[in-house]
This record gives C-alpha cells, sequence and structure tokens, in this order.
C-alpha cells in the first residue's frame, strides 16, 4: 500500500498499527474511544476530505428539502436552508481508505448500521430511515453547527475532537446538542 504524504509527513498506512494505537478502555459500561494524538493529526485531513466528497456528491445529486423538512430545518436553526441537498441511499458509505474506515468505526462515528449523516449542506440518508423525523432533526442540526463553526473543515475538526475524548458516542457537545434538540421539536410538535 502506498503511504499517503502530506507536507513531507508520512500518513499512517498499517492498519495493525492502527488498531494498536485505538484502544478500548472499559468507564462505567461504555467503551472509552482513545485514538492516539499524533494518529488522530494524520487521519483528520482524511476524514475533511472524505466529508467534503460526500457533500459535493450529495450537492450534485440531491434534492431540496421538502417543505417538511424546510420547517424542520429552520427550528433546527440552520440559517441557508435552499443550499441543502438531500441524497437517498441504500447505505451511508464508509470511508475507502481502510485506517479511517477502521478509526470511524471503531470510535463509533460511522458503520454499516449508520442510517445518516449530515453536515456541510449535505443530509444523506438511507431509504428504511427516511419516517425518522428526529434523526432528520439531530442531522440538520449537524448542518447548522457546520454553519455556526465556519465550514465543514472547521466543524470536521471540533466535531472529531469531541469524539477522541468521550466514553461513547451520545456524549460530546455537538452530540448532545443535536439529540437534545432534535427530541426537544418532537416533543414539542406531538405536544401540540
Amino acid at each position: 500500500m502506498t503511504p499517503y504524504v502530506r507536507s513531507g509527513t508520512k500518513f499512517f498506512t498499517n492498519v495493525a498499527l492502527l488498531r494498536t494505537a485505538c484502544a478500548f478502555t472499559p468507564v462505567r459500561k461504555f467503551p472509552l474511544a482513545v485514538v492516539d494524538q499524533e494518529i488522530f493529526e494524520q487521519l483528520l485531513p482524511l476524514a475533511y476530505q472524505w466529508a467534503r466528497m460526500q457533500e459535493e456528491f450529495a450537492l450534485a445529486r440531491g434534492v431540496p428539502l421538502g417543505p417538511r423538512h424546510t420547517a424542520d430545518a429552520r427550528q433546527a436553526g440552520v440559517e441557508e436552508i435552499s443550499r441543502i441537498r438531500v441524497l437517498v441511499v441504500d447505505r451511508i458509505p464508509l470511508p475507502e481508505n481502510e485506517e479511517l474506515a477502521l478509526a470511524a468505526r471503531r470510535m463509533g462515528i460511522i458503520s454499516e448500521d449508520t442510517r445518516c449523516i449530515g453536515f456541510g449542506y449535505a443530509l444523506i440518508i438511507r431509504a428504511d430511515a427516511w419516517n425518522d423525523r428526529e434523526l432528520i432533526l439531530h442531522n440538520l442540526i449537524h448542518i447548522a453547527q457546520c454553519e455556526r463553526a465556519g465550514g465543514l473543515e472547521q466543524w470536521v475538526r471540533h466535531y472529531l475532537t469531541d469524539r477522541t475524548h468521550c466514553p461513547n458516542f451520545t456524549i460530546g457537545p455537538l452530540e448532545e446538542e443535536a439529540r437534545g434538540l432534535a427530541r426537544a421539536i418532537c416533543s414539542a410538535s406531538a405536544a401540540a
């Protein structure tokens, strides 16, 4: 396998070494995803490139939000709603880079079970999850977070930094905001 090189620095390309560097330590009953900081910094540009490619693909092939999801995007805090494109897929794509895919699975970010992702102005959702309003709201909130962060690259860094320090996928400021606000919006709608 050819190493990835950036500014003269050899990127991590040995999966066995990555498996050693990513360790799970029991904390309460949840695993702690620990990724060596050097490996994290090497994988971060690859994660951003993957996210950017997914966003570009969705923007080119997706469709605008319908009226119901436009209203939800407004409640989620998205400012440029008209830029969002929805792409319905059979499965959420994993990164093609083996090391990045392994780290994403190990940290619980993207796996074969992922039903929806939202970042930049892309909302990519599995067809079997299309009617899950809370899930869609959750990912629209991630899109609003991207806007507030100043763009996709800044959001990816913030989001993944959170993931390297959290004992499980549901913890971290960005995930807590997305889960809490999506649940609150759905609960308020149900009560109305």
